[in-house]
């Protein structure tokens, strides 16, 4: 196990990278116009088109129970709020992005273990 530990380095060290050229991408884009409220859309549409070929397979090719809990109103309203706030969330952030620098919005990024650290702690979560 502790030869894999620079496989474990590499991943973060990509995911990093990913959303910082993300930030700085997103920003080259809004500064040439783009429309902050639009960028939610490409990144949800994209992002579909590439999740879709795999719930394309687990829908028809996976074996699955045949015993699945019915889809009741509470879990779609849930399912509802769930995508309404991530919604939210990519547009705050892309208003954030167009009004700072993709630095800052990056820098946030790293910071959101530590708020989740706090909220814990606040909540007695952790002890």
């Amino acid at each position: 196990m502790e030869n894999n530990n620079w496989v474990v380095f590499v991943g973060m060290v990509m995911a990093i990278v990913a959303q910082a050229s993300n930030m700085v991408i997103t920003k080259m884009a809004m500064s040439n116009g783009t429309n902050k409220y639009i960028m939610p859309l490409y990144s949800n549409a994209i992002s579909s088109f590439i999740l879709l070929p795999f719930a394309y397979y687990f829908l028809f090719y996976y074996p699955r129970s045949s015993d699945l809990p019915p889809l009741t109103s509470s879990i779609v309203c849930r399912f509802f709020f769930l995508a309404l706030f991530g919604c939210s969330g990519q547009i705050f952030g892309y208003v954030g992005i167009d009004y700072s620098s993709p630095t800052l919005g990056t820098a946030m990024l790293n910071l959101i273990p530590a708020f989740t650290f706090i909220l814990a702690i606040i909540f007695r979560k952790e002890i």
